[in-house]
């Protein structure tokens, strides 16, 4: 019985908008965002859009593998639904806030895409466990994923904004649904 089907769900959507990018039946351009396509063009699907869009193999690889390993904790732990919920609230609500930290940094050009926010969503929601059930004895346990998101999110041209947005996002909406 496979447990986590919304995770391969998610990975075989990046995978077959990737297939559809490379045959050239999709633009990656096209599915970008950025502050001044989404909110002064009012293209808001691109929220969406962009974080099912990669434009090489290594970033959909990494983003792949990075999916299935948090994706696949994320969703045993809390259930398909919230597993869901987690990951669309997080890349939504993070994608905004960090549409706004870059607007108020007059940066509303620079376009990004990927799953990597919304699967830092995911993370916020496997540190939300770590800490509850081991407090901060369990740092040992999140000492790898946040160096990896760190150091992710210092290459140039990687919207780290956007990641870290998005890990908070999700770490509140994971605490949200502890609390009812």
């Amino acid at each position: 019985m496979l447990y986590y089907y919304v995770t391969i769900c998610l990975i075989v959507i990046n995978v077959a908008v990737f297939l559809m990018i490379r045959s050239g039946k999709l633009y990656a351009e096209a599915l970008t965002m950025s502050y001044h396509i989404v909110f002064n063009r009012g293209q808001y699907h691109r929220i969406l859009t962009s974080a099912f869009a990669h434009e090489d193999p290594i970033h959909l690889l990494m983003n792949m593998i990075s999916l299935y390993n948090v994706g696949s904790f994320v969703e045993l732990y809390f259930g398909h639904l919230w597993m869901a919920v987690i990951y669309f609230a997080s890349m939504i609500g993070g994608k905004l806030l960090s549409l706004y930290i870059r607007h108020a940094n007059h940066d509303d050009y620079s376009s990004s895409l990927g799953a990597s926010g919304a699967i830092s969503g995911l993370l916020g929601a496997y540190f939300f466990v770590i800490l509850r059930y081991y407090g901060f004895g369990g740092f040992e346990h999140l000492l790898r994923p946040i160096i990896s998101l760190v150091l992710i999110s210092s290459i140039p041209g990687v919207d780290g904004t956007s990641h870290f947005c998005c890990m908070a996002v999700g770490l509140v909406i994971t605490w949200l649904i502890h609390m009812f």
